[in-house]
């Protein structure tokens, strides 16, 4: 029932070491934003600034955001996953790798110099690797759309995430999708009002996939 193309996580041991030229640093380090997205993927101005002295490429996806602000979106490091290819009732509406590097070396010594002006540069020198997928597919019915599945799946290595690839795209492979497009209609329909929407979201991925929805690695 759905055709796509599979795309390869690109990927390597980066760590930023790269301290940025001491005649921007101070502003950079004392004026731009330094919260740090706790549970995803998202950069900050000042990791993004490291991030890009360090020749890291950079995705802005204006459809992936955090706290309801869609102008900004999010900036990180977004790798495609699944591409759909034709039309059919079951649509890939996002799907994708997503990683996070940690700062180290000079770049690391370099935000621990200011930390002492700004403490909350520390937020920035307390993250880890981590990688994810993020792969969500609906179902058009009639006249509307309806939930399929949903999975943020979050790993500390890369080799785990690579045999969950393997896993989702087999499973995705061999579904005999009428079955399952009618057992989750028909959930849809009854939890609507009586489950929360990770409730919801643990069934459909239980369903498919045998895990729940969400297995996020806090970033701090």
């Amino acid at each position: 029932m759905m055709n796509y193309t599979s795309h390869k996580p690109v990927y390597s041991n980066i760590q930023i070491t790269k301290a940025l030229p001491e005649d921007i640093a101070e502003h950079v380090l004392l004026n731009y934003t330094c919260h740090v997205d706790h549970e995803g993927f998202d950069l900050n101005e000042i990791e993004q600034a490291y991030h890009k002295h360090n020749n890291v490429s950079l995705e802005h996806d204006t459809t992936w955001y955090k706290d309801g602000d869609a102008t900004k979106g999010a900036h990180g490091i977004i790798q495609q996953w699944l591409t759909q290819t034709g039309d059919c009732e079951l649509i890939i509406d996002h799907s994708q790798f997503v990683f996070r590097y940690p700062l180290a070396g000079e770049a690391a010594a370099q935000v621990r110099s200011y930390a002492k002006q700004r403490p909350e540069l520390l937020r920035i020198l307390s993250t880890e690797f981590k990688c994810g997928l993020d792969l969500c597919i609906d179902y058009i019915s009639a006249d509307r759309v309806q939930p399929v599945v949903h999975i943020e799946w979050d790993y500390t290595d890369v080799t785990t995430m690579l045999a969950n690839i393997h896993y989702v795209e087999t499973t995705l492979k061999h579904t005999n999708w009428n079955e399952i497009i009618s057992v989750i209609k028909r959930f849809n329909k009854v939890s609507k009002n009586t489950l929360d929407a990770f409730q919801q979201a643990d069934f459909r991925s239980m369903l498919l996939f045998g895990r729940k929805s969400y297995t996020l690695i806090p970033t701090l």
